[in-house]
């Protein structure tokens, strides 16, 4: 929730590689830090380019691809657990 409410303030840049992490990186601490930030997000009714906008306006992405990827995944999970109608799954 912290990562949500100072969004404005915190370095997104920094925030970015952070939830990107491996699973392995302290003890998947940092992916279970970017499974909750998705958990919180509310993307129900949502358009997918106003629910990824949203989702990615508290950090900026990575520059590795495998990170991106991490991220993607979770983002692409949640938004279609909330929006079944709109993808049937989130590896459409």
């Amino acid at each position: 929730r912290h990562l949500l409410n100072n969004k404005d303030i915190v370095d997104k840049t920094m925030i970015g590689e952070y939830l990107g992490r491996e699973v392995e990186y302290q003890n998947g601490f940092s992916f279970k830090v970017l499974h909750e930030y998705a958990r919180l997000i509310d993307f129900a009714g949502l358009a997918f380019d106003d629910g990824i906008r949203f989702f990615l306006s508290g950090f900026r992405l990575p520059g590795e691809a495998q990170k991106i990827d991490r991220i993607m995944e979770k983002f692409a999970e949640r938004y279609t657990e909330q929006n079944p109608d709109i993808f049937p799954s989130a590896d459409v």
